[in-house]
This record gives C-alpha cells, sequence and structure tokens, in this order.
C-alpha cells in the first residue's frame, strides 16, 4: 500500500479509539500503523495510504470517536510527512508512553 500520507487521531481512553479503528477499517483500505498511549488517558491511533483513503479514514474515525467520547477529539494529516514523522505512524512504540 503506498504510504503517501499518514494521519493520527488522539482521543481520551482507549474506547473511543479502538471504536475509531473498527469504522475506519471497515470503511476504508487505510492501513492502521499501531495505537500508542500519549499520557493523562490520552490515546492516539496512527494510520497510513494515500491522502485521499487518510482523510476518508481520519473524518470517519473522528466522528466515530466524538459519538463515543465526552472529551475532545483531535487529529491531524500529513499529506507528504518527513522521514520522522512517517517512521512514527509505521512504529508508534516509539511515542508510547
Amino acid at each position: 500500500m503506498p504510504s503517501s500520507a499518514v494521519g493520527f487521531i488522539e482521543a481520551d481512553g482507549f474506547v473511543p479509539v479502538f471504536d475509531a479503528v473498527d469504522a475506519m477499517v471497515k470503511a476504508t483500505d487505510v492501513e492502521v500503523g499501531g495505537v500508542m498511549r500519549l499520557g493523562g488517558g490520552l490515546v492516539a491511533v496512527a494510520l497510513l495510504g494515500d491522502l485521499a483513503t487518510v482523510e476518508e479514514a481520519v473524518e470517519i474515525g473522528e466522528e466515530t470517536a466524538r459519538a463515543v467520547s465526552a472529551r475532545a477529539v483531535k487529529s491531524i494529516v500529513f499529506a507528504s510527512p518527513c522521514a520522522p514523522v512517517s517512521a512514527l505512524a509505521g512504529e508508534p512504540q516509539l511515542v508510547d508512553g
């Protein structure tokens, strides 16, 4: 799968993130790089794929996570990520707190 884009979704707790992952994988052909604990209860998921697919998956994931979480859900998409951002998306355990 081409990895011309990466995206991250951040939410409070594993449940909203896991629900988002389920919805994104069922609706798109995005690759999940992994899930990471950021500290303070925040959890993020990393996505890889072509730009349009990652953007669609992030939109679906954000909506799904917001429906489950009472707190803010944040996201970012990198169209042409630099090498360190690509590495984090592919190996999220590098950040895992």
